[in-house]
């Protein structure tokens, strides 16, 4: 059997479907491609699908992946191309690689996402004094509405910035994935909080890539070392 990865995007035409919804949407997709799946054992037989972190609801990503086990090695532009005459509107395949045998599956590979928010030109915030209070200052607390699980935000954060691009405003931001991670929509609401703003909805979001940090090095599940808030 032969792994390999995919890696797509999702934009904001589709950012309102659930993780549920994606993968399936995914897989159908690469069954109308013919991709030779490979099965799990036992009574219910699936194919072998392995998903990076979930997108929240409301947020769109530029670089998301998943893995998938073949019976067999394939073509890997053609059936890139195939893949992406099936991927609905809103889902664009953009690689597609073999896995080399004993690298690390994404859920243990990925502990690392950067996020870009972008936030309103008009309210006279001082962004920068705020994330500088976010990262230095006391910790930021938030409590989830559904469980009543309690965040520290600021130590899910590894990196904060403010940018300014051809006119739009921009908040950055690299967050643990795994042990201290945080809810995207609890940073937006305390943000706004913090900044007594209206609330910075999930539209605004874009989920902008996925790494491993090791010491100073992010490394992308492409196996690619990539410079991080630099520039």
């Amino acid at each position: 059997m032969s792994r390999y990865r995919l890696e797509y995007a999702i934009n904001e035409k589709i950012r309102f479907l659930s993780h549920r919804e994606l993968m399936t949407s995914l897989q159908r997709s690469l069954r109308r491609a013919s991709f030779p799946f490979a099965y799990s054992h036992g009574f219910n037989q699936r194919p072998k699908f392995s998903f990076g972190p979930p997108l929240g609801v409301g947020i769109a990503g530029l670089r998301e992946y998943l893995d998938v086990e073949l019976v067999e090695e394939i073509a890997q532009e053609e059936y890139l191309q195939r893949l992406q005459q099936q991927l609905p509107l809103g889902i664009e395949a953009h690689r597609l690689v073999l896995v080399p045998p004993g690298d690390a599956g994404l859920g243990k590979f990925i502990n690392c996402a950067c996020y870009q928010v972008l936030v309103p030109d008009s309210l006279g915030i001082s962004w920068d004094k705020l994330l500088q209070d976010l990262e230095e200052g006391d910790p930021w607390w938030y409590e989830r509405p559904n469980d009543g699980k309690v965040f520290n935000m600021s130590a899910g954060i590894i990196k904060s910035r403010f940018q300014q691009d051809e006119g739009d405003l921009y908040l950055e931001f690299l967050l643990k994935i795994g042990p201290g991670e945080v809810p995207v929509r609890g940073l937006l609401d305390v943000l706004s909080s913090k900044a007594n703003a209206a609330s910075l909805p999930p539209f605004r979001t874009t989920r902008t890539g996925l790494y491993r940090q090791e010491n100073n090095c992010f490394i992308s599940p492409m196996g690619e070392i990539e410079v991080i808030f630099e520039g």
